[in-house]
């Protein structure tokens, strides 16, 4: 979701960026998170320029966790950190554009976070149609 924020302003994922600022929502990333989006940014036109720039500030970071105390299944082992993470951070919401690799966990709630893509979240919220 961040790397979409950074790649295009017309996005949902953008979209989330600016409703967060405007909704007073506690918007958290982790470490691990801000090193994947500092590595790919650059991919696109002003990519990490506007990663730096405009979405960066508005997020708190936090430690990655890499290993929780609980059983889970997920099988992508790049992506086990975020939701480790996400959970280890007690966010109330995962919000992923990685329909891939989270398709198995999107729509529910793992140990009290719920996984939703930027539509469905903002659907949530009722901020789009």
């Amino acid at each position: 979701m961040l790397l979409a924020a950074c790649w295009s302003t017309k996005g949902l994922s953008h979209a989330l960026i600016e409703c967060g600022r405007k909704e007073s929502w506690h918007l958290i990333t982790a470490e691990y998170c801000v090193a994947e989006v500092e590595k790919n940014a650059s991919k696109y036109p002003d990519g990490l320029s506007r990663w730096r720039r405009a979405i960066l500030p508005r997020l708190e970071i936090v430690g990655s966790i890499y290993v929780i105390d609980r059983p889970i299944v997920f099988e992508t082992t790049k992506d086990r950190p975020v939701l480790l993470s996400a959970i280890g951070a007690n966010a109330d919401y995962l919000i992923t554009s990685d329909k891939a690799d989270f398709s198995h966990v999107l729509g529910t709630v793992v140990y009290g976070v719920n996984i939703r893509t930027p539509k469905t979240f903002l659907l949530e919220m009722g901020l789009v149609e």
